[in-house]
Parts: structure tokens; C-alpha cells; sequence
């Protein structure tokens, strides 16, 4: 049989990068600080663990450990349940935790108008007055 020759090894495959800058070793923020539980009334941190489209973010971007990862996710899904946090993207765009996505050009805001609003008002009650002073006078139609 004939030997299979493998190609040289190139490159450097060790974790470093040969560029100008190195990767950052990430660490779990949870036990440089030592904490022992994750809150999940602490709204402030956990949406820091959140993407902005709602989802958990996975170890490799934050740098937790697995223990405390999964402490987070428990807390996180806590919060859901009990409505501190949002489940969907929409939701957290109502709340105000993270910008709106756009997807076109902004769209302009309208000046409100005071005076408007100000004569719509009596007419309104007028309106509201009206069928009060009717209502007699359809009882008499129907006696009759």
C-alpha cells in the first residue's frame, strides 16, 4: 500500500493570534467578585447578560463559568417568570432597556398641536350631553 503523506502543519494553532493584538482572556466576572448567589430581582446586571434581541448570551462572549452560567440562566428565566425581565425583543424595546431596531430612515415627529386637542374637548361633551336630554323623549315616543 502506498503511505498517505500529510501536509506540514502551518500555522500556529496553539490559542495565541500571531497579529499585531492578542486575544483577551475572558474570565467569570461571578467569581472575581466572589458571589456566591445570583439575584434575580437584580435587573441592572442580568440585562447585562442579555442580548438585544432577548436572548441569553452564551459563555464564550461573556466569559462566566459554567457554574455560574447556569446559575445565570436559572435567574434570568426566573426573572421571565415573574415578569421583571421581558421573554420577547419587543417587549424590551417598550421598556426601554435597549434602542429600537431601525430598519429605514427615521421617521419624523409630528409638533403636537394644543389647540386642537382643546376644542375637540367640548364637543366631546356636548356630545356626551346629548343623548342624557334624548333619552326622555325616546320613553315618551314609545309610550305613546
Amino acid at each position: 500500500m502506498a503511505e498517505i503523506k500529510k501536509a506540514p502543519f502551518k500555522g500556529n494553532r496553539g490559542g495565541r493570534w500571531n497579529g499585531k493584538f492578542a486575544a483577551k482572556r475572558k474570565f467569570c466576572a461571578f467569581c472575581a467578585n466572589k458571589v456566591e448567589y445570583i439575584d434575580y430581582k437584580d435587573i441592572a446586571m442580568l440585562t447585562r447578560y442579555i442580548s438585544d434581541r432577548g436572548k441569553i448570551e452564551p459563555r464564550r462572549r461573556t466569559g462566566t463559568c459554567n457554574r455560574h452560567q447556569h446559575a445565570l440562566a436559572l435567574a434570568i428565566k426566573q426573572a421571565r417568570h415573574i415578569a421583571l425581565l421581558p421573554f420577547v425583543p419587543e417587549h424590551i424595546h417598550k421598556q426601554g432597556m435597549v434602542p429600537p431596531l431601525t430598519t429605514g430612515a427615521p421617521k419624523a415627529e409630528k409638533a403636537p398641536a394644543e389647540a386642537a386637542p382643546a376644542a375637540e374637548a367640548p364637543a366631546v361633551e356636548a356630545a356626551a350631553e346629548a343623548p342624557v336630554a334624548e333619552a326622555p323623549a325616546a320613553e315618551e315616543a314609545a309610550a305613546e
